[in-house]
Protein backbone atom coordinates (compact mmCIF):
# COMPACT_ATOMS: atom_id res chain seq x y z
CA UNK A 1 0.00 0.00 0.00
CA UNK A 2 1.17 3.61 -0.51
CA UNK A 3 2.71 5.39 2.47
CA UNK A 4 0.63 7.65 4.71
CA UNK A 5 0.86 11.36 4.04
CA UNK A 6 1.95 13.31 7.11
CA UNK A 7 2.18 17.10 7.27
CA UNK A 8 4.30 19.48 9.32
CA UNK A 9 3.96 23.22 9.99
CA UNK A 10 2.04 25.31 9.11
CA UNK A 11 -0.44 22.44 9.57
CA UNK A 12 -0.79 20.91 13.04
CA UNK A 13 -2.12 17.47 14.07
CA UNK A 14 -5.77 17.76 15.08
CA UNK A 15 -6.58 14.10 15.68
CA UNK A 16 -4.68 10.84 15.22
CA UNK A 17 -5.60 7.18 15.38
CA UNK A 18 -4.06 3.74 15.55
CA UNK A 19 -3.86 1.28 12.67
CA UNK A 20 -7.50 0.40 12.45
CA UNK A 21 -10.07 0.54 9.63
CA UNK A 22 -12.02 3.73 8.94
CA UNK A 23 -9.57 5.90 10.84
CA UNK A 24 -7.81 9.08 9.69
CA UNK A 25 -5.08 11.36 10.95
CA UNK A 26 -6.32 14.94 10.75
CA UNK A 27 -4.28 18.10 10.12
CA UNK A 28 -5.38 21.73 10.14
CA UNK A 29 -5.94 24.32 9.17
CA UNK A 30 -5.32 25.23 5.55
CA UNK A 31 -6.77 28.59 4.43
CA UNK A 32 -9.27 28.63 1.58
CA UNK A 33 -8.91 30.88 -1.44
CA UNK A 34 -5.17 31.58 -1.14
CA UNK A 35 -2.05 29.77 -2.25
CA UNK A 36 -0.49 27.75 0.56
CA UNK A 37 2.78 25.84 0.97
CA UNK A 38 2.40 22.55 2.86
CA UNK A 39 5.38 20.64 4.26
CA UNK A 40 5.52 16.84 4.19
CA UNK A 41 7.24 14.93 6.99
CA UNK A 42 8.30 11.30 7.07
CA UNK A 43 9.52 8.95 4.38
CA UNK A 44 7.83 7.45 1.35
CA UNK A 45 7.65 10.44 -1.00
CA UNK A 46 10.16 12.15 -3.27
CA UNK A 47 10.35 15.23 -5.46
CA UNK A 48 8.09 14.99 -8.48
CA UNK A 49 5.41 12.86 -6.80
CA UNK A 50 1.80 14.06 -7.12
CA UNK A 51 -0.81 14.54 -4.38
CA UNK A 52 -4.54 15.12 -4.93
CA UNK A 53 -6.70 16.83 -2.28
CA UNK A 54 -10.40 15.92 -2.72
CA UNK A 55 -13.15 17.93 -1.03
CA UNK A 56 -15.42 16.00 1.35
CA UNK A 57 -18.54 17.94 2.51
CA UNK A 58 -18.96 15.75 5.61
CA UNK A 59 -15.89 13.91 6.87
CA UNK A 60 -18.01 11.87 9.27
CA UNK A 61 -18.97 9.49 6.44
CA UNK A 62 -15.33 8.46 6.05
CA UNK A 63 -15.20 7.12 9.62
CA UNK A 64 -18.04 4.67 9.06
CA UNK A 65 -17.08 1.00 8.86
CA UNK A 66 -18.67 0.54 5.42
CA UNK A 67 -17.32 3.79 3.94
CA UNK A 68 -16.03 3.65 0.36
CA UNK A 69 -12.43 4.74 0.90
CA UNK A 70 -11.36 5.60 -2.63
CA UNK A 71 -10.22 8.57 -4.69
CA UNK A 72 -13.39 9.14 -6.70
CA UNK A 73 -13.15 12.59 -8.24
CA UNK A 74 -9.37 12.60 -8.68
CA UNK A 75 -9.77 12.50 -12.47
CA UNK A 76 -11.81 15.73 -12.54
CA UNK A 77 -9.30 17.54 -10.32
CA UNK A 78 -6.32 16.29 -12.37
CA UNK A 79 -7.94 17.39 -15.62
CA UNK A 80 -8.76 20.86 -14.23
CA UNK A 81 -5.15 21.27 -13.08
CA UNK A 82 -3.83 20.28 -16.50
CA UNK A 83 -5.79 23.05 -18.22
CA UNK A 84 -5.10 25.54 -15.39
CA UNK A 85 -8.74 25.79 -14.24
CA UNK A 86 -9.63 26.31 -10.57
CA UNK A 87 -12.22 23.91 -9.15
CA UNK A 88 -13.89 23.60 -5.75
CA UNK A 89 -13.73 19.79 -6.09
CA UNK A 90 -10.15 19.86 -4.86
CA UNK A 91 -6.62 20.66 -5.91
CA UNK A 92 -3.42 19.00 -7.08
CA UNK A 93 0.19 19.59 -6.05
CA UNK A 94 3.61 18.31 -7.02
CA UNK A 95 6.18 17.63 -4.32
CA UNK A 96 9.37 19.72 -4.52
CA UNK A 97 11.87 19.85 -1.66
CA UNK A 98 9.37 18.01 0.59
CA UNK A 99 6.78 20.74 0.01
CA UNK A 100 3.55 21.06 -1.95
CA UNK A 101 2.20 24.40 -3.15
CA UNK A 102 -1.59 24.32 -3.60
CA UNK A 103 -4.62 26.59 -3.63
CA UNK A 104 -7.85 25.31 -2.08
CA UNK A 105 -10.83 27.01 -3.75
CA UNK A 106 -13.78 27.73 -1.40
CA UNK A 107 -16.62 25.22 -2.02
CA UNK A 108 -20.20 26.49 -2.39
CA UNK A 109 -21.30 24.69 0.78
CA UNK A 110 -18.47 24.66 3.28
CA UNK A 111 -18.77 23.70 6.94
CA UNK A 112 -15.58 24.47 8.94
CA UNK A 113 -16.52 21.75 11.42
CA UNK A 114 -17.61 18.90 9.14
CA UNK A 115 -15.85 19.58 5.81
CA UNK A 116 -12.35 18.33 4.98
CA UNK A 117 -10.05 17.23 2.19
CA UNK A 118 -8.99 13.61 1.83
CA UNK A 119 -5.46 13.13 0.53
CA UNK A 120 -4.69 10.79 -2.37
CA UNK A 121 -1.33 9.95 -3.92
CA UNK A 122 -0.73 9.18 -7.59
CA UNK A 123 1.16 5.96 -8.10
CA UNK A 124 0.59 4.86 -11.69
CA UNK A 125 1.29 5.65 -15.31
CA UNK A 126 -2.06 7.10 -16.42
CA UNK A 127 -3.09 10.25 -14.60
CA UNK A 128 -6.58 10.01 -16.15
CA UNK A 129 -7.28 6.59 -14.59
CA UNK A 130 -8.68 6.90 -11.06
CA UNK A 131 -7.50 3.39 -10.22
CA UNK A 132 -3.96 4.84 -10.23
CA UNK A 133 -4.76 7.09 -7.24
CA UNK A 134 -4.55 5.75 -3.70
CA UNK A 135 -6.27 7.20 -0.65
CA UNK A 136 -4.11 7.89 2.40
CA UNK A 137 -5.07 7.89 6.07
CA UNK A 138 -4.90 11.69 6.25
CA UNK A 139 -7.47 14.48 6.20
CA UNK A 140 -6.72 18.18 5.82
CA UNK A 141 -9.09 20.57 7.59
CA UNK A 142 -9.68 24.05 6.18
CA UNK A 143 -10.90 27.48 7.17
CA UNK A 144 -11.62 30.72 5.35
CA UNK A 145 -8.70 33.05 4.87
CA UNK A 146 -8.85 36.71 5.79
CA UNK A 147 -9.95 38.88 2.86
CA UNK A 148 -7.03 40.28 0.87
CA UNK A 149 -6.22 43.99 1.24
CA UNK A 150 -7.65 46.29 -1.43
CA UNK A 151 -5.64 46.47 -4.61
CA UNK A 152 -3.65 49.72 -4.79
CA UNK A 153 -4.11 51.89 -7.87
CA UNK A 154 -1.75 51.03 -10.71
CA UNK A 155 1.48 52.95 -10.75
CA UNK A 156 3.67 53.81 -13.66
CA UNK A 157 6.02 50.95 -14.54
CA UNK A 158 9.65 51.31 -13.46
CA UNK A 159 12.14 52.20 -16.16
CA UNK A 160 13.53 49.22 -18.03
CA UNK A 161 17.07 48.27 -16.99
CA UNK A 162 19.72 49.16 -19.51
CA UNK A 163 21.21 46.22 -21.41
CA UNK A 164 24.68 47.33 -20.29
CA UNK A 165 23.84 46.27 -16.71
CA UNK A 166 23.39 42.62 -17.68
CA UNK A 167 26.44 40.38 -17.29
CA UNK A 168 27.69 38.23 -20.16
CA UNK A 169 27.22 34.44 -19.98
CA UNK A 170 29.51 31.82 -21.52
CA UNK A 171 30.66 28.19 -21.25
CA UNK A 172 27.16 26.72 -20.84
CA UNK A 173 26.76 23.21 -19.47
CA UNK A 174 23.69 21.04 -18.79
CA UNK A 175 22.73 17.93 -16.83
CA UNK A 176 23.56 14.38 -17.87
CA UNK A 177 22.60 13.51 -21.45
CA UNK A 178 23.23 16.97 -22.95
CA UNK A 179 26.25 17.74 -25.11
CA UNK A 180 28.21 21.00 -25.03
CA UNK A 181 26.75 21.89 -28.44
CA UNK A 182 23.23 21.35 -27.08
CA UNK A 183 24.01 23.62 -24.12
CA UNK A 184 25.43 26.33 -26.39
CA UNK A 185 22.26 26.36 -28.49
CA UNK A 186 20.20 26.50 -25.28
CA UNK A 187 22.20 29.55 -24.09
CA UNK A 188 21.74 31.32 -27.42
CA UNK A 189 17.97 30.95 -27.20
CA UNK A 190 17.64 32.17 -23.61
CA UNK A 191 19.80 35.27 -24.12
CA UNK A 192 18.40 36.60 -27.41
CA UNK A 193 15.88 38.93 -25.76
CA UNK A 194 12.90 36.94 -27.05
CA UNK A 195 10.99 34.75 -24.60
CA UNK A 196 9.30 32.88 -27.47
CA UNK A 197 12.61 31.39 -28.64
CA UNK A 198 12.98 29.30 -25.50
CA UNK A 199 15.60 26.74 -24.52
CA UNK A 200 14.34 23.25 -23.72
CA UNK A 201 16.20 20.34 -22.11
CA UNK A 202 15.72 16.63 -22.60
CA UNK A 203 13.55 14.77 -20.08
CA UNK A 204 15.73 13.89 -17.12
CA UNK A 205 15.90 13.67 -13.34
CA UNK A 206 16.53 17.11 -11.83
CA UNK A 207 17.50 18.72 -15.18
CA UNK A 208 19.71 21.82 -14.89
CA UNK A 209 21.35 24.49 -17.00
CA UNK A 210 24.52 26.38 -16.01
CA UNK A 211 26.49 29.24 -17.53
CA UNK A 212 29.62 31.10 -16.46
CA UNK A 213 29.25 34.77 -15.59
CA UNK A 214 31.77 37.41 -16.67
CA UNK A 215 32.05 39.43 -13.46
CA UNK A 216 32.81 43.14 -13.57
CA UNK A 217 35.52 44.26 -11.14
CA UNK A 218 35.16 40.86 -9.40
CA UNK A 219 31.83 41.92 -7.92
CA UNK A 220 29.63 38.89 -7.06
CA UNK A 221 26.37 38.07 -8.79
CA UNK A 222 23.66 40.36 -7.41
CA UNK A 223 20.51 38.91 -8.96
CA UNK A 224 19.16 36.44 -11.53
CA UNK A 225 16.02 36.96 -13.62
CA UNK A 226 14.25 34.06 -15.37
CA UNK A 227 11.33 34.47 -17.78
CA UNK A 228 9.05 31.59 -18.78
CA UNK A 229 8.61 30.77 -22.44
CA UNK A 230 5.69 32.67 -23.96
CA UNK A 231 5.33 30.53 -27.07
CA UNK A 232 3.67 27.52 -25.39
CA UNK A 233 0.30 27.55 -23.70
CA UNK A 234 0.49 28.32 -19.96
CA UNK A 235 -0.44 24.73 -19.08
CA UNK A 236 2.61 23.43 -20.94
CA UNK A 237 4.97 26.21 -19.84
CA UNK A 238 3.98 25.37 -16.24
CA UNK A 239 5.25 21.79 -16.61
CA UNK A 240 8.63 23.08 -17.78
CA UNK A 241 9.32 25.60 -14.99
CA UNK A 242 6.96 25.17 -11.99
CA UNK A 243 9.13 24.74 -8.89
CA UNK A 244 12.47 25.83 -10.41
CA UNK A 245 15.41 26.96 -8.26
CA UNK A 246 18.36 29.31 -8.81
CA UNK A 247 21.84 28.47 -7.48
CA UNK A 248 25.42 29.77 -7.87
CA UNK A 249 28.66 27.86 -7.50
CA UNK A 250 32.31 27.59 -8.53
CA UNK A 251 31.59 25.12 -11.34
CA UNK A 252 28.74 24.14 -13.63
CA UNK A 253 25.85 22.45 -11.85
CA UNK A 254 27.25 23.11 -8.38
CA UNK A 255 24.67 24.10 -5.77
CA UNK A 256 26.91 26.09 -3.41
CA UNK A 257 24.65 29.04 -2.61
CA UNK A 258 20.91 29.10 -3.18
CA UNK A 259 19.59 32.39 -4.54
CA UNK A 260 15.91 31.46 -4.55
CA UNK A 261 13.18 28.91 -5.14
CA UNK A 262 11.30 26.76 -5.50
CA UNK A 263 9.17 29.30 -7.37
CA UNK A 264 5.46 28.57 -7.74
CA UNK A 265 3.63 28.86 -11.04
CA UNK A 266 1.38 31.57 -9.62
CA UNK A 267 4.47 33.82 -9.49
CA UNK A 268 6.12 32.59 -12.70
CA UNK A 269 3.08 33.14 -14.90
CA UNK A 270 2.88 36.84 -13.98
CA UNK A 271 6.15 37.66 -15.71
CA UNK A 272 9.93 37.62 -15.17
CA UNK A 273 10.99 36.18 -11.80
CA UNK A 274 13.93 38.02 -10.21
CA UNK A 275 15.70 36.60 -7.18
CA UNK A 276 18.57 38.26 -5.28
CA UNK A 277 21.82 36.38 -4.62
CA UNK A 278 22.80 38.14 -1.41
CA UNK A 279 25.12 35.36 -0.19
CA UNK A 280 27.00 34.89 -3.48
CA UNK A 281 30.74 35.59 -3.52
CA UNK A 282 33.04 36.52 -6.38
CA UNK A 283 34.27 32.90 -6.58
CA UNK A 284 30.72 31.76 -7.46
CA UNK A 285 30.91 32.42 -11.18
CA UNK A 286 28.44 29.80 -12.43
CA UNK A 287 24.67 30.38 -12.32
CA UNK A 288 22.52 27.23 -12.35
CA UNK A 289 18.79 26.87 -13.03
CA UNK A 290 17.44 23.50 -11.83
CA UNK A 291 13.99 21.88 -11.96
CA UNK A 292 13.79 19.27 -9.15
CA UNK A 293 11.89 16.07 -9.82
CA UNK A 294 11.93 12.81 -11.73
CA UNK A 295 11.33 12.73 -15.50
CA UNK A 296 11.29 16.51 -15.79
CA UNK A 297 11.89 18.81 -18.76
CA UNK A 298 13.43 22.22 -18.06
CA UNK A 299 12.49 25.04 -20.43
CA UNK A 300 12.39 28.83 -20.15
CA UNK A 301 12.48 31.86 -22.41
CA UNK A 302 15.12 34.21 -21.02
CA UNK A 303 17.78 34.51 -18.32
CA UNK A 304 19.50 37.69 -17.20
CA UNK A 305 22.24 37.96 -14.59
CA UNK A 306 23.27 41.18 -12.85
Amino acid sequence: PPPDVAFGPPLQPIGSCSDQPSCFNQYGFVPLGVETTLTLVGAGFSDGDTLIFLYVPDKAVLFQADAELDCAGALAVAFAAEVDIATALGTRGTIANSQVVARFEPPVAFDPIRSAYKVCSYGGTNMYDESHYFISRSLVLAKYAAPPPPTPPPSSPPPSPTPADALALSKPRMSTGHSTTFAEKFLAKVTDGKSKTFGKSKKNKNPWFSAKVTLENQQPVRSVTVTRDTKNKPSKAKKYLDGFEVWVGKKAGEKAVKCGGPFAWSKIKKGPVTTPCDSAKSKHRYVTIILPGTRKTLAFGEIEVR
